[in-house]
């Protein structure tokens, strides 16, 4: 059983690196001349804009500029209240942040997606906020897509400065091998708090490089990436009109393992929209591995966010896993016959939930939750997380358990499944499914402090609608929902 254990987990690296570029909302406020190519496609498909399938950090800062041509252009105010506002000072649509990496705009019913534009720098990559990579548009009522590109049309913004594309550790600390995980899980143990850690197997004879990748998506940028608004703090501690216990655990598939691939953000969206396929009574398990390998917004094994595997699934079909099993690598993307396909499935509405990223909050959560079904939580774990085995999770200061010769441990960001809440001793907590695996935690799922915010997990929630193609009409259509209260 341990060798099981052993092989199966080892293998649970997650997310490796963003991309090497990092712009705050300050930056993208402002002006913008919005420069549009012809249009590319018209209906489901897929429109790399020069970018690779997946997309990588070495080439994405140069692709599809040789060949992009522009046949319209027109300009937009993006507003600090996340409204957006034409020429005419008319307001049109709304945007929001992808992390810090991106911005979407939604302008008369066109979503218009790109990346802040970056280039390298001798060993660093420098961040240009004013100006975008190649990015792409999306006409929602036409289906018509094609590439954009935008700039700063009402001044500058200077590069921010750069930073290395290496770890903040010192190098003959982050390749040592550590042993004495049940001496970190002792001193874990001994400190009071809401949960056992246990020192798993497969951490010996790890380094802390290997175990800061289990641990979710590095960034590299090592500060603060968000800044939560005061508003959505306070709207957001009264829940006593809603259950003290709700849970969907019934329309979960178990908990999957990732293997050596970073895909924490594949998997948590793809079991989302699975589960909520499962509640309006589609009994379907849909495909990670399809978005792992054919999605040119994320970069494959190397990491991703949630947020643009919705968004993908909402202009392409999406496979099932029968169709288009798990692997744990990334491989070529494989084309799909659907001809035969009884039902395609596909996705809409994807969003930040509280209206753009950073503004969720523990009462938006749970009413999405309560309302249409399991969501999509991204936090920050600290290197504890690992050793977590059953409880209430809350952090606990490195310092406090560690001994002082280990390293920094290096801030990453993982995605997870949230599929309910509870109270246990007047104690509020999350109910969330992991991808490590079975053999973690309670099960494969933990349980995690509510309405604190703890590990920022409460501050960029997501989720999305599954929706069935019509082939008789050409368009994507609304499942009936099922009255879950009832169920």
């Amino acid at each position: 059983m341990n060798q099981l254990i052993l092989i199966s987990v080892l293998a649970i690296t997650l997310v490796q690196a963003d991309l090497p570029v990092h712009c705050l909302r300050h930056q993208i406020v402002g002006k913008w001349k919005m420069e549009v190519s012809d249009v590319q496609l018209r209906g489901v498909g897929a429109v790399p804009c020069g970018h690779h399938v997946p997309d990588t950090q070495h080439s994405s800062y140069k692709a599809g500029w040789e060949d992009f041509r522009a046949s319209d252009s027109f300009e937009l105010t993006l507003g600090n209240d996340y409204t957006v506002t034409d020429k005419d000072r008319k307001q049109s649509g709304s945007w929001t942040m992808v992390y810090d990496e991106g911005f979407e705009v939604e302008h008369n019913g066109v979503k218009y997606f790109a990346f802040s534009k970056y280039e390298p720098n001798g060993v660093d990559y420098k961040s240009l906020c004013g100006e975008t990579l190649i990015g792409w548009y999306n006409n929602q009522k036409t289906g018509e897509k094609g590439c954009y590109r935008a700039k700063k049309a009402d001044g500058n913004v200077d590069a921010t400065d750069s930073y290395k594309l290496i770890s903040v550790v010192q190098p003959e600390f982050i390749q040592k091998n550590f042993t004495n995980h049940k001496e970190a899980v002792d001193k874990l143990n001994s400190i009071p708090k809401l949960w056992k850690a246990k020192a798993y197997d497969h951490f010996e004879g790890k380094s802390l490089l290997e175990l800061n990748k289990m641990a979710g998506r590095r960034r590299h940028y090592q500060g603060k990436t968000i800044k939560r608004a005061s508003f959505t703090q306070l709207k957001s501690n009264d829940v006593s009109d809603l259950p003290k216990t709700y849970t969907l655990e019934r329309y979960l598939d178990p908990p999957r393992q990732q293997k050596q691939c970073g895909s924490c953000y594949a998997i948590s969206t793809m079991e989302m929209l699975s589960a909520r396929l499962k509640m309006k009574g589609e009994k379907i398990t849909l495909s990670p591995q399809y978005s792992v390998d054919c999605n040119y917004y994320n970069q494959g094994c190397d990491g991703g966010y949630p947020f643009l595997v919705e968004k993908f699934a909402s202009e392409q079909y999406l496979v099932t896993e029968e169709q288009y099993p798990y692997k744990g690598d990334v491989g070529t993307c494989k084309k799909i016959d659907f001809s035969s396909s009884s039902k395609v499935y596909g996705a809409k509405n994807y969003k930040y939930i509280g209206g753009g990223y950073g503004m969720s909050n523990e009462r938006d959560i749970m009413l999405e939750l309560f309302n249409n079904g399991p969501v999509i939580m991204n936090f920050e774990p600290g290197q504890d997380f690992m050793y977590y085995s059953s409880g209430i999770y809350h952090s606990v200061a490195q310092h406090d358990w560690s001994s002082s010769d280990r390293p920094e441990w290096e801030k990453v960001d993982h995605s997870v499944l949230c599929y309910g809440w509870g109270e246990e001793n007047g104690v509020k907590f999350w109910l969330l499914q992991n991808s490590w695996g079975e053999q973690w935690g309670e099960q494969g799922n933990f349980r995690m402090k509510r309405g604190t915010d703890e590990s920022a997990i409460e501050s960029m929630a997501e989720a999305a609608d599954p929706v069935i193609y019509s082939k008789s009409s050409g368009q994507f259509i609304e499942i009936s929902q099922t009255n879950l209260r009832k169920q």
